[in-house]
């Protein structure tokens, strides 16, 4: 299992320093940018870095963390957010963005590992998932899922070795109970399981590119924009 990968974002060095010593003894979390400067987030982030958790201050100089949040939420809206500032009255405000957890300033260590270690927890693959179908719950094996098609208003779960499975729930849905269970959106129409890519390709006619997976012959529709997070996915994950 890889492990949780985390921003932290403040204004102030002093916090960035005390909040990286908490970390190094908090197993499964691992840094992958610490800065004062919110641009370097946008950049790591059009680079395709992959980030699971930001640790976000509120009240900076020049981006308001809440601004910072509504870009995750319409851009990113995978990312949990942890915000931490000096004034428990922007908490109110902040829930609207569905957040792990509102740190106080001065920061509270125990309280801040509590909650890095129970997203560590929570990051653990699960092993079924009960999906909608025909008016019943079935239960599935995460691991035999290949991926998740959405067909017109359907949404369809291809499974190796069995029929599909068609369920009532919509792909955003499927896409935040997999989330932590090495499943990638390649396409708005496509959520496919990165332990069954076989290899990408370009499809030069159109301007993007394919997933092939094991065991199946249908070649995945893979977004240009997504192809680098997705390789720098593959990349962390094996």
């Amino acid at each position: 299992m890889r492990s949780v990968k985390l921003s932290i974002i403040d204004d102030q060095e002093l916090i960035l320093n005390e909040i990286n010593e908490i970390i190094k003894i908090s197993p499964n979390i691992d840094i992958v940018l610490s800065t004062t400067n919110v641009s370097e987030l946008f950049i790591a982030l059009e680079q395709g870095t992959l980030i699971d958790v930001i640790l976000l201050d509120i009240n900076m100089p020049v981006t308001n963390g809440f601004d910072v949040a509504q870009f995750l939420k319409e851009n990113h809206p995978k990312i949990k957010i942890i915000f931490m500032s000096a004034y428990q009255d922007f908490a109110l405000q902040g829930y609207k963005y569905y957040p792990e957890d509102f740190i106080i300033k001065p920061i509270n260590i125990v309280r801040l590992k509590q909650t890095l270690d129970r997203l560590s927890y929570t990051h653990k693959k699960k092993r079924k998932i009960g999906i909608k179908t025909n008016g019943k719950i079935s239960l599935i094996d995460i691991s035999s899922i290949l991926y998740i098609e959405k067909k017109g208003r359907k949404t369809m779960i291809h499974l190796r070795d069995t029929e599909p499975i068609e369920c009532s729930e919509n792909l955003n849905k499927l896409e935040e109970i997999l989330n932590s269970s090495n499943f990638y959106r390649t396409h708005q129409s496509y959520l496919v399981s990165l332990n069954e890519i076989e290899y990408i390709e370009a499809d030069h006619y159109m301007k993007s590119y394919n997933v092939k997976l094991h065991h199946c012959n249908h070649m995945i529709n893979l977004s240009r924009y997504r192809f680098t997070e997705l390789k720098n996915l593959i990349e962390q994950d094996f």
